[in-house]
């Protein structure tokens, strides 16, 4: 079997821009990925970075079992592989996926099945995106008490940011540095949201590294009486050093890992004993097979482990397959309630979304990934086609 062509897509779907590879081979099998860097800046670069890789080392007979020797050609040979960030290991993310997909489906077995095999028939799940169509902060209360109504016991959430008109959220500026007010305004909405929903739903929040380390202190000292399961991202990535200052500081264990890349970039961070669960995004720290390593390491230093997931319904399947087959998995996020979002495009026939039921989501048995491409609502987001093999 050898890869036959390509399709790379970037999709304007409401408030972020999902990218997707399709992957088919001279024997009709197709694989899928992502690059998950649907929200913020990146999309268009990760869209090229994967024609670039495409067209540099898939143009030649290759052969979509053998995904580790493709990976470290890449890594050893690309030069921006070491020490690189979301850009490269997006796009490698999104072709070992896809290789991964294609693999299991020729095997006529789940991905999972590739990972060790399945540990769990059922993964909780917790509702990020609750407070989408919301307008100001006199709506959140209600929203999150309709998410818990929708069978979610646990819900994360962004204390600092802003709620827009349009229903979505802007994360803080400049550190929040000149309004005294921002911590705050923040305890004043966690304790709004404990109160709505009461004392049995977990909530886990969600902290985008937006403030400084001393006022991080201040406002997760000023919620210890609200019961937060988690502080996600209360330090730059980037910034070891006040990690290790806060979690000395703080009651609440912390939660990191969706701008960490591939298991060098979290070895450091696993020997400073500075965080309890790692959060690594499969479709941007280097695909599953890297995460199924960083796992692997975290599980040596007994921790938790929680993919990071924002991007299309695609990278919640993806992240099943990872949740399904690692012994320290913790909890899945998703986004439920994406289509609230005005232009939201739904890229899947079969998302999993819908199939949760009481915040518990049913592991697939089906074959590769389990989902397919909606052809009609990618017709329009074609950014490059490939033939890859005479």
């Amino acid at each position: 079997m050898k890869l036959k062509s390509a399709n790379i897509y970037l999709v304007e779907s409401g408030g972020i821009r999902p990218v997707l590879l399709e992957l088919k081979t001279d024997e009709g099998i197709t694989g899928l990925g992502e690059a998950a860097v649907a929200y913020g800046i990146g999309g268009t670069a990760a869209a090229g970075m994967l024609k670039d890789i495409i067209e540099r080392y898939l143009m030649r007979n290759v052969d979509p079992f053998r995904i580790e020797s493709l990976w470290t050609e890449i890594y050893d040979h690309g030069f921006w592989a070491k020490g690189g960030g979301p850009v490269i290991f997006s796009a490698m993310s999104a072709i070992e996926q896809a290789m991964l997909d294609i693999k299991a489906r020729a095997l006529k077995v789940p991905v999972y099945e590739l990972l060790g095999g399945r540990m769990r028939d059922e993964l909780r799940t917790y509702a990020n995106g609750w407070y989408f169509g919301c307008t100001s902060d006199a709506e959140l209360p209600a929203a999150a008490e309709q998410a818990a109504a929708d069978g979610y016991d646990a819900l994360k959430f962004y204390p600092f940011a802003t709620v827009l008109p349009e229903g979505r959220l802007r994360h803080p500026s400049l550190r929040a540095a000149s309004d005294p007010s921002v911590v705050k305004r923040a305890i004043e909405r966690v304790a709004s949201i404990r109160s709505a929903v009461g004392p049995h739903v977990e909530l886990m929040l969600d902290l985008s590294a937006g403030i400084t380390p001393d006022d991080t202190i201040r406002f997760c000292r000023g919620i210890e009486k609200y019961d937060i399961t988690y502080v996600e991202e209360p330090a730059d990535p980037g910034d070891l050093g006040s990690l290790i200052k806060i979690s000395k500081a703080i009651s609440q264990r912390i939660a990191v890992g969706e701008r960490i890349y591939t298991r060098y970039g979290f070895r450091d961070v696993l020997e400073s004993r500075s965080v309890d669960i790692l959060q690594p995004d499969i479709g941007n720290t280097g695909g599953l097979l890297e995460t199924r390593k960083i796992a692997a390491m975290a599980e040596a230093y007994s921790l938790k482990v929680q993919p990071h997931i924002c991007a299309s319904p695609l990278s919640t399947a993806v992240g099943m397959h990872l949740s399904a087959s690692i012994p320290n998995f913790y909890i899945q996020e998703h986004f439920p309630y994406w289509a609230r979002i005005p232009g939201h495009t739904e890229v899947l026939e079969d998302p999993l979304e819908p199939k949760v039921k009481n915040g518990m989501l049913p592991v697939s048995d089906a074959p590769g990934f389990g989902v397919t491409l909606r052809a009609e609502a990618l017709q329009n987001s074609l950014y490059g086609t490939f033939t890859l093999s005479p």
